[in-house]
């Protein structure tokens, strides 16, 4: 597939990365992966939710606009394609998760003036799994940052990202585009010890991709 556009998304502890590079081999993609690291309110964050919220989720904005802004001209322009660990759409889950309501709308307001000039994803991958699956791949990964984060927070999180990928939520969220979104349940799926489950998702990537083929086709004639 060429110039196409794909993002993995879903809850902390889900398995984005790990997903995001296998298909961008499988694929011969550009994998695209957030900095997450650099964040320099990252760690006061999760002592303090709410002291650091908005600068937290401040700079995550600006720091995935700059990364998309570049994969377009690098790579989405030039016809190549991307497989990308996040979508610029879990600015809003975490957002609307952390931030009072008077700042999560004055946040949404600038989002949707940085956002909408961004390369849009033609498929989203979201992956979802139950909270106790997720809080012990938190604690096996061990990222000094996340040892501090409650099972509640996760929870929530989880419960966030359930109502944005809600297929009666899509139209809310995305705009004039709303991608194709492939919903994976990773409770009994091992992407790297399983090659039956890179399979499946490799041949639901197909599918989709050849039904938005096919659309595209008929609207231009």
């Amino acid at each position: 597939m060429k110039n196409t556009f794909i993002s993995v998304e879903g809850p902390i502890g889900v398995g984005k990365t790990t997903l995001t590079n296998i298909l961008a081999k499988h694929l011969d993609s550009f994998a695209l992966k957030e900095i997450v690291e650099d964040n320099p309110y990252l760690k006061s964050f999760y002592e303090n939710v709410e002291e650091y919220a908005f600068q937290t989720e401040m700079f995550f904005l600006c720091n995935r606009i700059k990364q998309l802004e570049d994969v377009q001209k690098k790579y989405l322009d030039r016809g190549l394609s991307v497989v990308s660990d996040y979508n610029i759409i879990k600015n809003l889950v975490f957002a609307g998760l952390n931030l009072q309501n008077g700042k999560f709308q004055k946040y949404r307001q600038v989002y949707a003036i940085l956002a909408d000039q961004l390369p849009q994803s033609d498929i989203i991958i979201y992956l979802y799994g139950d909270t106790d699956l997720l809080m012990k791949r938190i604690e096996m990964r061990d990222r000094p940052f996340e040892r501090n984060m409650s099972r509640d927070y996760i929870d929530r999180l989880n419960r966030e990202y359930q109502h944005y990928f809600d297929p009666c939520s899509l139209k809310h969220y995305f705009g004039t585009k709303i991608p194709k979104v492939i919903s994976i349940n990773v409770n009994h799926r091992d992407f790297v010890n399983c090659p039956q489950d890179v399979a499946y998702v490799l041949k639901e990537i197909q599918r989709v991709h050849e039904v938005s083929t096919s659309s595209q086709e008929v609207q231009s004639c």
